[in-house]
């Protein structure tokens, strides 16, 4: 673990972290500079809530047959 804590770099890999891009040694890692900065904690937190947040409501959804069979009359006439 660094003895200098430099919270600019510890916010670059939290945003590695919550897109799962680090390996698991990173994690554990970054996790432990979290707990030694609340600075850095909040806005990972902070981070965490807007990601889940934005997941939630860019959900993604399947299209009904119904649409679906709409879409594709619609695009025949426009090519025919």
């Amino acid at each position: 673990m660094k003895k200098h804590h430099d919270c600019k770099e510890v916010v670059q890999q939290f945003q590695l972290l919550l897109d799962g891009e680090l390996h698991p040694k990173q994690e554990q890692e970054i996790m432990c500079e979290l707990q030694r900065c609340i600075h850095c904690l909040e806005e990972y937190n902070l981070e965490k809530q807007f990601k889940d947040f934005l997941q939630k409501k860019l959900e993604r959804k399947t299209p009904t047959a119904t649409f679906m069979a709409k879409l594709k009359t619609c695009c025949k006439e426009k090519q025919g």
